[in-house]
């Protein structure tokens, strides 16, 4: 009777974490995905976002929210009243005399003062940050408290190419332990892995997934990748994306005879201005492929949207269309170019399900047009989307980003086009194949959180 009590009150609380918050709609379609089917499967739990900006999760997903790293705008200290920031200004001001200026002058001239100065400075900020990490350990610790299970969720968490060490594979293990110090159980589902080589990344994911209660890969590559170094043994299930459910509106304007609909997205990789590795030589060459790839579009009487599904995609987009429109020889056909950048998983939905055909470099732009029985072109920057498209059937139809040229990416997409209206390529066997895969991943989760409920009801009868 007691844990139908418990059941009822819908005490059942999740966490559901992972590293975004950042405005890639990709990330934002499996929290979302997550939430909608944690509610389908435990109607009665209580759900909260763990992640970069809590701020926007909130807003963005109407849940509770807390950050999974420190975040001063979040933590806000006490504020000092504006007119006595003004007074300190201005004193500062009326103390800077000449004579303050001499002795600068002469301070930077004692030998070393300035090599000390900066160490001392280094050691400080060494100090205020480890002040502020222990400060948000026990904030955090405290916030699992009443929490009884924490999903890690999808996406590409196991990685150290970006944040090194201390980026992805710390924020893992520091959650993973404080949730265990709570007695909240831990599963990390689906979780993608890649770029990650250093030895600290390992050992501090080791730790995580030993104390985990369940973990699965969201691919056989990510699989190998973490188990050639951890010994643990998960189960693959697919990306969570690809239980998203999103109702297609199913009616899309007519075209004339012959023409597509086509959907780009560029993606800034090697791009200076975002990727971890900068290459303005592949950055140039990549860019300049995709575009010479939309004029060919647009010659062949085709309809082009480019779209991002990232916020850094967005300069990319505008960069990329302002090429076609300084083309001359374009111009005759920019009346059948859009741009898109949606804020919300809904409005990238909408722009995937009015194309025919998807040209994907990101990773969940191949994902989620497969929902809609959208064929895919892929420009693969790494293996995830080139492994999903021969899963799929379209292992013909993807390049390495690395090693293409324009007439093997208008070779491919020709060729997908003639497929597409000989046979009318159907994607759906393998969305529902997707599908049921993740149901039954659900229905062990829903068994994991009453397993937790469980364990408390034991506690209160102890």
């Amino acid at each position: 009777m007691e844990q139908t009590s418990i059941m009822q009150k819908g005490s059942i609380k999740i966490g559901v974490f992972g590293h975004y918050g950042n405005r890639n709609l990709g990330d934002e379609a499996i929290i979302e995905a997550v939430i909608q089917n944690l509610r389908h499967h435990i109607p009665d739990c209580d759900i909260v976002c763990l992640s970069i900006n809590p701020h926007d999760s909130r807003e963005r997903h109407g849940v509770e929210a807390f950050p999974i790293r420190y975040r001063k705008d979040f933590f806000k200290p006490a504020r000092e009243p504006t007119s006595t920031r003004q007074n300190s200004s201005s004193i500062s001001k009326s103390h800077s005399t000449p004579n303050n200026t001499g002795l600068k002058a002469t301070l930077k001239r004692i030998p070393g003062l300035k090599l000390g100065v900066k160490t001392l400075g280094r050691i400080l900020d060494g100090w205020h940050g480890l002040k502020q990490e222990v400060g948000f350990l026990k904030s955090g610790r405290r916030y699992l408290d009443d929490m009884d299970l924490l999903l890690i969720t999808g996406s590409n968490q196991f990685l150290d190419n970006f944040g090194g060490a201390w980026g992805f594979p710390y924020t893992l293990m520091k959650w993973t332990l404080l949730a265990r110090m709570a007695n909240t159980k831990v599963a990390y589902v689906s979780i993608g892995a890649g770029p990650l080589e250093r030895r600290l990344s390992f050992w501090m994911l080791r730790v995580a997934l030993k104390r985990a209660d369940y973990v699965s890969y969201r691919d056989e590559g990510s699989k190998r990748l973490i188990e050639s170094r951890i010994s643990i043994d998960a189960p693959v299930y697919p990306d969570l994306a690809h239980a998203l459910r999103y109702p297609s509106p199913g009616h899309q304007p007519k075209l004339e005879e012959g023409a597509f609909h086509v959907a780009v997205n560029p993606m800034p990789v090697f791009d200076r201005r975002y990727w971890y590795q900068a290459d303005d030589q592949k950055f140039s060459a990549y860019v300049g492929k995709l575009t010479d790839l939309c004029r060919h579009v647009l010659k062949k009487g085709h309809h082009l949207t480019l779209f991002s599904t990232q916020a850094k995609d967005e300069l990319l987009v505008d960069e990329m269309h302002q090429t076609l429109v300084s083309d001359p020889e374009i111009a005759p056909y920019m009346d059948r170019v859009s741009c898109a950048k949606s804020q919300q998983v809904g409005e990238l939905m909408r722009v995937i399900d009015g194309a025919d055909l998807i040209v994907a470099t990101r990773f969940h732009a191949t994902v989620l047009p497969l929902q809609l029985n959208k064929p895919v072109l892929g420009v693969c920057y790494y293996r995830k989307a080139a492994e999903l498209l021969d899963d799929i059937g379209l292992g013909d139809f993807h390049v390495d980003i690395n090693d293409f040229s324009t007439n093997e990416l208008v070779e491919k997409f020709q060729l997908l086009t003639e497929r597409c209206l000989n046979d009318g390529l159907s994607l759906s066997y393998h969305n529902e194949r997707y599908q049921a895969l993740l149901e039954e991943q659900y229905r062990k989760i829903a068994d994991l959180a009453e397993l937790s409920i469980q364990g408390q009801v034991h506690a209160l009868n102890q």
